[in-house]
């Protein structure tokens, strides 16, 4: 009788469960069938769903377990009752006691449960679907979201794109790297113009580790590079300029930066068709590759990763 007590109640808890979880899970499924014969409270021939008798189940179950501890408690009592066999009354206290155990295992497990949180006990099955939103805002050096469109090379820039590429500007500055040209706004602004919009983070904040490492020293005392100005940025042009791209060009009018560049390079310099390439690590650990290109000479920059 214990085993079948013990039983009982863990199966009201797991089914309980099961159908609070599991059924609830696949709610957004439709799943529809038309009763054959009238039920209670449901007309014939309507197409119903599962939903309103699963809490009925539930409740069910809870009632069919007092009923089945109270039914123990009585059998257990008569037979206390009818015999005078030690073991007969031994075994009726047994299933008296077991019977008031599960019993109590059931009552509290409701009673813990609408403490908790009395939705607990009401098993709702629609579940209503949240669309998620981003908010329209552009991060310093991150990737435009899509409430402003995308940025490629000949098209026209939206008014937030415009006012981040600003706010970049001025972010920049304060941190001693400019730019040389204003944005590219329109389609038919194809040179003379630098684009920030659009440009990935790492690249965004290598330029800024670029120039705050970027000292020389004599052994005697150290000197900064000064200002570092970037005069290609994300509005295209050429394979390796562009959207998310973690390139840019660099003004070769800085003899410290130049000279720095060569000074902290890993290894010597590739040689290619387009000049030579400088392997770099930056003072925060930052890898980034320099191409010095000509005509007009200025540096390639690429950023990567620590």
């Amino acid at each position: 009788m214990k085993k079948v007590s013990i039983i009982l109640m863990v199966g009201v808890v797991v089914m309980g469960g099961f159908f609070t979880f599991h059924i609830s899970s696949h709610a957004q499924t439709p799943f529809e069938y038309t009763v054959l014969a009238p039920l209670p409270g449901i007309p014939q021939g309507s197409p119903i769903t599962l939903a309103p008798y699963i809490p009925l189940i539930f409740n069910l179950l809870i009632g069919l377990s007092a009923v089945w501890a109270v039914l123990m408690i009585i059998l257990g009592g008569f037979q206390y009752m009818s015999t005078d066999a030690i073991q007969g009354k031994a075994n009726g206290k047994e299933r008296i006691k077991n019977a008031v155990l599960a019993l109590v295992f059931v009552i509290g497990a409701w009673l813990i449960l609408n403490e908790i949180n009395p939705n607990l006990l009401h098993i709702n099955l629609n579940i209503e679907q949240i669309t998620a939103t981003t908010a329209p805002t552009l991060p310093l050096g991150g990737e435009l979201s899509a409430a402003t469109g995308p940025i490629l090379p000949g098209y026209d820039l939206t008014q937030a794109q415009i006012d981040k590429n600003a706010e970049m500007v001025t972010d920049l500055a304060a941190n001693h790297v400019n730019v040389n040209n204003d944005p590219c706004t329109t389609a038919d602004q194809t040179t003379g113009c630098t684009n920030l919009v659009g440009m990935p983070p790492v690249a965004y904040s290598g330029v800024k580790n670029l120039q705050e490492g970027c000292v020389l020293s004599d052994g005697f005392s150290s000197t900064s590079c000064g200002d570092v100005t970037i005069t290609g940025g994300t509005e295209g042009g050429h394979a390796s300029h562009g959207l998310n791209l973690p390139a840019m060009d660099l003004s070769y009018n800085n003899a410290a930066l130049n000279e720095y560049i060569v000074s902290i390079a890993t290894k010597p310099p590739e040689q290619t068709s387009l000049g030579p390439i400088y392997t770099v690590k930056l003072e925060n650990g930052q890898n980034a590759t320099f191409l010095l290109e000509s005509n007009p000479p200025h540096w390639h920059a690429v950023f990567g990763g620590i």
